[in-house]
């Protein structure tokens, strides 16, 4: 007959001494933060968050979270070895200053290093004028001497970015492309919207219920980003939809104004007559001076509008039901991601996809409110 104790006491050491080598095993590969959201059915920063605690998570999301972390033998991993080494990572933040967009876009990428200062990431902002393409070369300039270990840019002007990553790869410095990407150029992440994409989804919305095509009118502002090549592969998908649905090219009408112009282009009249309908495609931000200027000239039966952004006077015009759709490119969330894919090589030394692109949200009056 068994003394119980001593029973008890058998059992104990055989399953210790199990879990020994079961823990022994897992030492050898340690589990990883996209292995833990992975198992968690999460994403990589809620399991940042969790193993940091920093922000609010569901308290079920924690503890299977922890349990998950603890199960892979997480608690000696990268976090513990860059508190060990006292090493900081440094950012260089190359983006305009001058709207809300790129405000945004800031704001998404200051959030998310927040999350990342304990593991030592600090941010440089160089902001730039996009009015003056001097001060895009100065501003980079300055960050390349900064011997950054990282930089996130938003790459305007083909030309110059193309001289700035030229340097950049010469020094050995990661780069991170938003909002725009640069054929011949290899970053290690471009995030954003396909923008021959969104062109092509723009005048796909504009000739909804259009059979044969309709009038069309592509309003190029000469500001800055005129000379934006993202600006002309948002055109070029346009013209890739007319071309695949078999529409006549000349319903196209490219019209280029100054960026502050006032007022329906000149001529315009001509292509309106006889009460048909035309419609008008802005392949940024300034879809709002076209919505006013037509206001009280074109009855709203006769138009669609299409632009970017849900800028302040963008949101206006949506309200009043001036402009039809907005594509939405989610700035904050593009800053936000491109922290966690230096996150991912400068710290996890994990490997990061080449392209993330970004959902083409279409933003209406109806849906206004669920946007930002």
């Amino acid at each position: 007959m068994y003394d119980n104790d001593s029973y008890k006491c058998n059992i104990s050491h055989r399953i210790s001494k199990k879990y020994d080598l079961f823990s022994q095993k897992y030492s050898m590969a340690r589990i990883t933060i996209k292995e833990i959201a992975k198992k968690a059915g999460v994403s990589a920063g809620t399991v940042d968050r969790v193993l940091h605690n920093r922000g609010e998570v569901a308290e079920a999301t924690r503890d299977l979270v922890l349990k998950i972390a603890k199960e892979g033998n997480y608690s000696t991993n990268v976090f513990a070895r860059n508190l060990k080494l006292n090493k900081v990572y440094n950012l260089a933040v190359i983006l305009p200053k001058d709207n809300e967009y790129w405000k945004n876009q800031s704001e998404g990428i200051e959030e998310a290093a927040e999350e990342y200062a304990s593991l030592g990431m600090q941010l440089s902002f160089y902001t730039f004028d996009r009015q003056d393409k001097d001060s895009f070369l100065t501003q980079s300039n300055i960050a390349l001497n900064s011997s950054p270990d990282g930089v996130i840019l938003a790459p305007l002007l083909q030309r110059e970015a193309t001289q700035i990553c030229e340097s950049l790869q010469q020094a050995d410095i990661p780069f991170i492309f938003v909002d725009s990407n640069l054929d011949n150029i290899k970053p290690l992440a471009f995030i954003g919207q396909d923008s021959r994409q969104s062109g092509f989804l723009a005048a796909k919305l504009l000739n909804l219920g259009y059979a044969s095509g309709q009038k069309a009118i592509v309003i190029k502002y000469t500001d800055f980003d005129s000379l934006n090549k993202t600006l002309d592969e948002r055109i070029e998908g346009f013209r890739k939809y007319y071309q695949q649905e078999n529409f006549s090219p000349e319903l196209i009408h490219e019209i280029t104004l100054e960026k502050d112009f006032v007022g329906l282009p000149p001529g315009i009249e001509s292509l309106l007559g006889n009460q048909e309908p035309v419609h008008f495609f802005v392949p940024n931000s300034r879809v709002h001076q076209i919505a006013k200027s037509a206001e009280d000239v074109i009855p709203r039966h006769l138009s669609r509008i299409i632009g970017y952004d849900l800028v302040r006077e963008n949101i206006v015009y949506l309200n009043k039901g001036l402009i039809d759709f907005v594509i939405y490119q989610n700035p904050k969330v593009q800053g936000n991601l491109a922290v966690q894919a230096f996150y991912k090589h400068l710290i996890l030394k994990t490997e990061v996809p080449p392209t993330h692109y970004m959902q083409l949200d279409i933003i209406t009056k109806e849906n206004l409110m669920y946007g930002k």
